[in-house]
């Protein structure tokens, strides 16, 4: 007897069936649909696909779809850090920390070391913060500095903020107000206020940079608007340094730039004072408050006393 080849039909492994289900349930958590998600992954979660586990795991914990029940959660995110998925040992770390699992804080560091080996970021992050305040494991900054600058240069930007401030009072590394601005730049650069604020400082000191006041009060104003509240007073503290003038005209020509606020600055009217950061092709960026907000924009020079 001849035997025909088939023709259209196309044989999943297990992992490749278990991947497939996972998806299935992210598509289903996307839509709301709780319980046939948690269907689709307890499937591939029993065929050892960690990241149904891990799902599994957040669902037990949060209580969609299911009761909420710690226990379960814990089973779940076990087997997915047992078999070797970051998130889970991180989260596993984290529910040790805050008290929700019973053990010591060793056993949160024991799991964001796993992790952190691996190269996940945030567990570098956290274990960084563990051996700098020596929780759950003897204090030691050095190694500290080592965690933070691996998920500094990762792009973890709380990592940059902390290893900047590490340079800057050479705690656990060799002092350099160099590496600690360019590190605190980074950060700075992608919105951390915190950073901001460092840069700002060492801008205003002159340290790892030429003393420029007016780039001080730039990145105090934009750490104050991110919501750090001792931004707002290193800025008046740096006001004396910069050039008051004042608004002369009763409608406002503004121009595009970073941290423009294109309704505050139109709100200027004849009489305003401004603080002038510096000047380029005619126009001004200048600081001003709008109601208690600190606000820059740039302004045409023909409009500024």
């Amino acid at each position: 007897m001849k035997w025909l080849p088939l023709v259209g039909f196309v044989f999943l492994g297990a992992s490749a069936l278990a991947s497939a289900n996972y998806e299935t349930g992210l598509q289903e958590y996307q839509r709301g649909h709780y319980a046939s998600a948690i269907h689709e992954w307890r499937t591939a979660a029993e065929r050892g696909n960690a990241d149904s586990q891990f799902a599994l795991g957040m669902m037990f914990e949060r209580g969609q779809g299911v009761g909420a029940s710690i226990d379960e959660a814990y089973k779940w995110y076990r087997l997915a850090a047992d078999n070797g998925l970051a998130d889970a040992q991180v989260r596993l770390a984290e529910l040790y920390l805050l008290g929700r699992l019973e053990g010591e804080p060793s056993s949160a560091a024991q799991w964001f070391e796993r992790a952190a080996t691996s190269g996940s970021a945030a567990a570098q992050f956290q274990l960084g913060l563990l051996y700098l305040e020596g929780e759950g494991v003897d204090a030691d900054s050095s190694i500290a500095a080592r965690w933070f600058e691996l998920a500094a240069e990762q792009g973890h930007v709380a990592a940059q903020n902390n290893i900047g401030s590490l340079y800057e009072t050479g705690r656990g590394v060799e002092q350099s107000f160099t590496r600690a601005f360019e590190w605190y730049e980074q950060a700075a650069k992608q919105n951390d206020p915190f950073a901001q604020n460092n840069l700002g400082a060492m801008h205003a000191r002159g340290q790892g940079v030429e003393r420029n006041h007016a780039w001080a009060v730039f990145w105090f104003v934009m750490a104050a608007q991110g919501g750090n509240d001792v931004a707002r007073e290193n800025i008046e503290a740096s006001l004396p340094n910069l050039e008051e003038k004042k608004i002369v005209g009763s409608s406002v020509n503004i121009r595009s730039g970073a941290s423009t606020n294109f309704d505050r600055i139109a709100s200027l009217t004849r009489g305003t004072s401004v603080y002038v950061l510096g000047s380029m092709d005619g126009w001004s960026q200048v600081y001003f408050q709008d109601n208690g907000l600190p606000t820059l924009g740039w302004v045409s020079n023909t409009l500024i006393e």
